[in-house]
């Protein structure tokens, strides 16, 4: 059985992973006072973008799971 503790500790990565693959399907991402850029207008910022949430997403993924032992 999954633990409760796991379930919501995962909410956050689940949605970092979920923004990622919005930015990723529709080639843009949100730049703060600028708002809704593509990947033409700016590709380092979207490229940061995804690499960041898929990297934290995983990195806290896997802090929960060994936050187990």
């Amino acid at each position: 059985m999954v633990e409760t503790r796991f379930l919501i500790n995962s909410i956050g990565p689940i949605l970092m992973l979920l923004y990622a693959g919005y930015c990723w399907v529709h080639q843009g991402c949100f730049h703060k006072g600028k708002g809704w850029r593509t990947r033409e207008e700016s590709p380092k910022m979207f490229w940061f973008n995804i690499v960041l949430m898929i990297l934290f997403s995983i990195l806290a993924f896997l802090g929960n799971i060994f936050a187990k032992w």
